[in-house]
């Protein structure tokens, strides 16, 4: 058994361990909070470009239906409605994949989760034409030991909800998408759902995916849904849509890991709270039953002294 000094000893360094794991809880709480204020308003806004990209593509689909030529199936007049430069499909070129983790750990199975999705994802590519880009140090390290290269590795964000930093980095892979050197380009990330809810998904960035919506017996196209003015054409407005809600796609799934990474250290950290109060208990009730036992131990030889001495 254990002496009374080591028991001591014990307590006092998961008591610091303790008041160290909660203030980081504290911390971490106080991060998904202002990380999850900016992903609300981020979604807010790729919502209604949605609703716009939607309401073009609507427009497209009426327009076949409208034109003299047009049969059941037929594709709309307008070929630049699926034309854009972020639409083409080429089957020729590598692809990438983009890993979202953290920079830091103490965040339980976060990393663990996403790492396994990806090698899932690269054991379905035999040829091994993936190219890896890494946004934070976990994936980047765990990778590059294991023989991948990083084609891109942007490290030291620190989880900072940053959508300027956002912009650049997918206006950098955007630019590389258009030069023809990537084929196309998937995103694995973490989303968020609540506080203590977060599932890993991969996601189809570029090309994308767009059709124009036909009209038919079960979905019909009203009138009342075409209401809308485009100037100066409903093609021109598509394609100054198109590069903003992709770059708005990205932010927001950059605010969907960050705020993930959050959570889940919040709730680490709140496990590890509780689980140093529960060694706390029993290290107490240890230690007092050890300081008794001694007590007892003393009083016994006392009594034995006074005893003998009679």
């Amino acid at each position: 058994m254990a002496s009374l000094r080591q028991i001591r000893q014990r307590l006092r360094s998961i008591q610091n361990t303790k008041q160290i794991m909660r203030a980081m809880q504290l911390v971490s709480g106080s991060k998904l909070k202002r990380s999850q204020a900016k992903l609300l308003q981020v979604r807010m806004v790729l919502e209604f470009l949605d609703g716009l990209r939607r309401r073009l593509l609507t427009e497209a689909g009426a327009s076949s239906q409208d034109h003299p030529r047009a049969g059941r199936g037929a594709r709309p007049p307008r070929e630049g409605w699926t034309s854009h430069p972020l639409c083409a499909h080429r089957d020729a070129g590598p692809s990438a994949l983009i890993l979202f983790t953290s920079d830091a750990g103490l965040c339980g199975s976060y990393n663990t989760n996403l790492i396994q999705l990806a090698e899932a994802h690269l054991r379905r590519d035999a040829a091994r034409s993936t190219q890896l880009i890494f946004i934070g140090k976990k994936g980047h390290r765990y990778f590059t030991k294991r023989g991948y290269p990083a084609a891109e590795a942007y490290l030291d964000l620190a989880g900072r909800p940053d959508l300027a930093k956002a912009e650049a980095i997918a206006r950098r892979l955007m630019d590389r998408f258009l030069a023809g050197e990537l084929s196309s380009i998937h995103l694995l990330y973490s989303r968020f759902v609540s506080a203590t809810t977060y599932r890993p998904m991969i996601l189809p960035w570029l090309p994308v995916h767009v059709s124009p919506v036909t009209q038919s017996p079960s979905h019909p196209v009203t009138r009342g849904a075409l209401e809308y003015i485009f100037e100066p054409s409903p093609q021109r407005v598509f394609d100054d849509l198109l590069p903003r809600w992709t770059l708005a796609t990205f932010q927001r799934v950059m605010l969907e890991a960050f705020t993930s990474e959050h959570s889940a250290r919040m709730i680490a950290m709140k496990n590890a709270t509780d689980n140093a109060e529960e060694i706390l208990k029993t290290l107490t009730t240890q230690r007092n039953n050890v300081r008794q036992a001694s007590i007892t131990k003393e009083l016994s030889e006392i009594v034995g002294t006074a005893e003998a001495l009679k």
